[in-house]
């Protein structure tokens, strides 16, 4: 007598990978999209890192940051990138030893906190960083 051999998966054995995989896409996926942002945030740590670097330049030379590196043109050799996921801004307080940079995450479904701010306290080199949004619980 010939034995009859079917060959393929049973229902069972298809079913176990399928939750395998799922397991395993539930597990990886938050780990995925925390990567995009701390991506994404580097741009900006290294942009706004820049710009503390030129304003603690400027103020060494002058000692004002309201008259003399109030504005981004001041700062000799620095300008924002008008490419990639942020739009900077940057303010000299009235105290003339305060410096604000903002890195606003412009990319598809941004929302209003999605943001990155230093202040910067040029009489002793301070920098505060506060994060929000989706870059709020950023390890860096």
């Amino acid at each position: 007598m010939a034995k009859n051999h079917k060959k393929g998966f049973t229902l069972i054995e298809i079913v176990v990978v399928i939750i395998i995989i799922g397991v395993l896409a539930a597990v990886a996926l938050p780990k995925l999209t925390g990567q995009v942002a701390v991506a994404k945030a580097s741009e900006a740590y290294g942009i706004l890192g820049s710009l503390i670097h030129k304003i603690m330049e400027c103020y060494t030379m002058s000692e004002d940051v309201v008259n003399q590196c109030n504005a981004v043109g001041s700062l000799s050799g620095f300008a924002f990138p008008t490419s990639g996921n942020f739009t900077y801004t940057f303010v000299a307080s009235p105290t003339a030893t305060q410096a604000v940079g903002t890195a606003s995450y412009k990319g598809s479904g941004a929302a209003a906190a999605d943001v990155i701010t230093f202040t910067l306290n040029v009489t002793n080199g301070s920098v505060n960083k506060l994060r929000g949004g989706v870059f709020q619980n950023l390890k860096q």
